[in-house]
């Protein structure tokens, strides 16, 4: 007997791990975020839009260099590059949980990314990543995943995801960023 494996959905996830004196400044990046966040610069201005709540991140090289980060491990590990398409930020406020959605577009399949990276930038207690996923006959599954300071977690843009409620008296911002791959 034979198996060839014809389609999978993976979750890949690790810690930037930066030699010391090299850390990347998430601060930085943090405060771009709640700065378009207070200054309402989001990525999209329709109300019906799932990226209305999604707020634009001004470039930084702190920013670049998480990028080159997380690119440059993925090729290692994995050996496809990544090709960056669209970085957005979430700011959950207590008692606040994200909306349902993924990261493409229905009817422009062509010009969807392909892979999507959450990443923690500032978790205050429990949030979790929810991504939803079909096992054959077996539909509405969900895989559960903490969201931590430092960390990233990548997934096809195609799977349904959300972030559950903030249950810290502080914001939760998050990091994302979508990726074609070669």
């Amino acid at each position: 007997m034979q198996k060839v494996v014809l389609s999978e959905i993976s979750l890949i996830h690790g810690e930037v791990k930066t030699p010391k004196g090299f850390e990347i400044d998430l601060k930085k990046i943090k405060n771009s975020i709640i700065d378009s966040f207070v200054n309402a610069n989001r990525v999209s201005k329709n109300k019906k839009d799932y990226s209305y709540n999604d707020y634009n991140v001004e470039f930084s090289l702190p920013l670049q260099w998480l990028k080159d980060y997380i690119r440059d491990h993925f090729k290692a590990e994995h050996h496809h590059s990544l090709i960056p398409v669209l970085d957005f930020g979430n700011v959950l406020e207590p008692k606040e949980k994200s909306l349902n959605r993924n990261n493409v577009d229905p009817v422009d399949l062509r010009n969807a990314a392909d892979y999507t990276c959450v990443f923690g930038v500032d978790i205050n207690g429990d949030c979790d990543l929810v991504i939803e996923y079909a096992d054959n006959r077996r539909a509405g599954r969900t895989w559960h995943i903490p969201i931590k300071n430092n960390k990233y977690y990548i997934f096809p843009s195609t799977q349904r995801y959300f972030f559950t409620e903030n249950k810290s008296n502080k914001l939760n911002i998050i990091l994302t960023m979508t990726y074609n791959y070669l």
